[in-house]
């Protein structure tokens, strides 16, 4: 359920976060240029109005199709989006976020169902009619019903935040904000929910509190200072530099480790922000657009003429408040107290040549945590490894290792890359290990709270891990069976081996269930859920050859390499595989060898 939500979190984020600059935007010009605003001017304000009509929600229509189904779902959610905004006068957020998607699916299936039966030459005429014809209809329907539907529910939505607003209920709504938040989640509420509801009712009210809800960095500015007056040890050192990140860099990911070291001080941030949101509902104060990053300059620049001290006044009250009540948690946590530990460092760092950090979103504290590595990197001499920073989900290929926070570790490790799990992005423990084992050619390694694959950093003997592939898991001349045995035979044998739990077969099947392992060529790779990384104990590889192939779903395959992959170690043995794929005399000799040892040699 956790993965659900926090997946259907991250795709409402990732509608609106690329399109902030124009929320900024037409912010500014609407702060700007109304009459009230800064420098009134009657002509520039005339784009206030087909910005917050059109614009805005077209481009969130496109990015929600883009990420759907590609750059042609992008232009079908662009014009399907159009049906919902004519047919309404409510400003159609809502409506772009839900045309966008579906328009982004209904190409992605088109274009899926179509694979391979487009004769020569008509495809440029299939893609553009049928993007065409796909969108018109969408259009048509968002016009005609969608659009109306969508209307109702905006306004009930806006309706019930008016009546918060009227009975001075809106500072609860950090009950609920604050606990996700530092789950994470501060993007999706923010930008997901927060912002599209706050436009509407700016556009109503020349303002909206709910863009002060999320960004209003005093709540995690006073947990910080109170780590920095009265923690010792790596707090107090990290301390400082988050103070300045948060108030001025707006990226509120920096005083989440802080906060999950000691839930409890999650109350301080509630309670910070309570207080805050209840002097904003006081002196009816709200932006006029979206503040991104939360930092006092972003609620500076948006607060309405003549209320910028107010602005900073709910910055202040938020930061006195969590810092009070921050101070005996922090004086009483005995971690926060004592100095550091340093990490173990463990071997294995041998070629590392790009190093990526990432976040939720990849635009805040990874960001900030690959500009400092960087810099680490070029002061050591280390210049040639690269270092950037990207969404955790979105982790490129050609990465050697990946540093994110432990609580994104487990869809960090999906990416299938070596990864290290820290708690600071500013500071800690394993960031030094990390580059003392760079700056030793790789002898001495790396280690965190969490470090994969195959090596564990919280100790043990390394001499007793096992290989990646040893030549004993390599079976040939098997008899044909049917597909659920074989990857059950695969299964077992990781589990003999210890690489996994005897559970691990089952998820194997589990995996096979929702999308078929066979690659093609006569090639299968069964291996297990993300849910099953859990069963994972060290990355391990079996190879089962089928010389008369094994049916999976009308398919032969002759080879099935059945993998548990705790991290990235596995990756090169599945690169010689896809080699041999290339190679029909290397993909033959595999298939129907007889000796054990010849498979070994060409995969090590």
């Amino acid at each position: 359920m956790k993965e659900q939500i926090q997946k259907f979190g991250r795709s409402l984020s990732a509608m609106v976060m690329p399109n902030i600059g124009a929320f900024i935007a037409w912010g500014l010009i609407t702060a700007i240029f109304i009459p009230g605003g800064w420098w009134p001017d009657e002509n520039i304000a005339k784009m206030v109005s087909p910005m917050l009509k059109y614009l805005l929600p077209t481009l969130i229509a496109f990015t929600a199709g883009k990420n759907v189904g590609g750059y042609r779902g992008g232009v079908a959610g662009a014009v399907a989006a159009m049906g919902v905004i004519i047919g309404t006068d409510t400003p159609m957020f809502l409506g772009a976020m839900i045309m966008g998607p579906i328009a982004g699916w209904c190409v992605k299936k088109f274009d899926k169902l179509v694979e391979g039966k487009i004769g020569a030459g008509f495809e440029m005429l299939v893609d553009n009619f049928s993007l065409g014809i796909i969108a018109m209809l969408l259009a048509i329907a968002g016009y005609m019903v969608i659009g109306h539907a969508v209307a109702w529910i905006t306004n009930l939505l806006s309706n019930g935040v008016n009546w918060m607003l009227a009975h001075k209920m809106n500072p609860l709504l950090a009950v609920l904000v604050d606990p996700a938040k530092v789950l994470f989640l501060n993007n999706a509420v923010n930008h997901g929910i927060m912002t599209p509801l706050g436009i509407q009712q700016a556009a109503e009210m020349g303002q909206s509190m709910l863009f002060l809800v999320d960004p209003n960095p005093g709540p995690g500015l006073g947990i910080l200072l109170a780590c920095w007056a009265f923690g010792k040890g790596n707090t107090k050192q990290s301390a400082p530099g988050a103070v300045v990140i948060q108030l001025l860099g707006g990226i509120h990911e920096i005083y989440f480790p802080y906060v999950l070291a000691r839930p409890i001080l999650l109350l301080a941030v509630m309670i910070g922000n309570i207080c805050a949101l209840s002097f904003f509902t006081l002196v009816d104060f709200g932006l006029v657009a979206p503040a991104s990053p939360g930092s006092l300059i972003s609620i500076i620049l948006m607060s309405p003429k003549g209320k910028t001290l107010l602005g900073i006044l709910g910055v202040l009250i938020g930061t006195v408040v969590s810092f009070l009540l921050a101070w005996p948690m922090v004086k009483s946590r005995p971690d926060f107290q004592g100095e550091s530990e340093g990490a173990e460092p463990v071997p294995g760092m041998e070629g590392v040549s790009k190093i990526v950090f990432a976040c939720d979103a990849g635009m805040g504290s990874s960001a900030l945590g690959a500009t400092r590595f960087k810099a680490r990197l070029m002061q050591a001499g280390l210049g040639s490894i690269k270092c950037t920073n990207c969404a955790v989900g979105d982790i490129p290929a050609d990465a050697s290792l990946v540093v994110c926070q432990k609580e994104l570790e487990e869809r960090a490790l999906r990416s299938g890359k070596r990864v290290i799990a820290i708690t600071n992005f500013l500071s800690d423990p394993a960031l030094d290990a990390l580059l003392s084992s760079l700056q030793a050619g790789g002898g001495s390694g790396i280690a965190s709270g969490s470090i994969n694959p195959s090596i564990s950093a919280s100790g043990g003997n390394t001499a007793a891990v096992p290989e990646l592939l040893l030549k004993q898991n390599i079976l040939t001349s098997l008899p044909s069976e049917s597909k659920e045995a074989a990857i059950r035979r695969a299964g077992a044998l990781l589990a003999e081996s210890g690489y996994v739990d005897a559970s691990y077969a089952d998820a194997m099947l589990e995996r096979e269930k929702t999308a078929s392992t066979y690659m093609g060529m006569g090639l299968a790779i069964p291996h297990g859920t993300a849910e099953a990384k859990k069963s994972v104990k060290h990355s391990g590889i079996v190879v089962l050859q089928y010389p008369d192939g094994v049916d999976f779903d009308g398919e032969k395959a002759r080879l099935l390499v059945g993998i548990a992959g705790a991290g990235g170690e596995h990756i090169g043995i599945l690169a010689k595989v896809a080699e041999a794929l290339d190679d029909e005399n290397l993909l033959e000799k595999l298939s129907t060898t007889k000796d054990p040892q010849e498979i070994f040699n060409i995969l090590k």
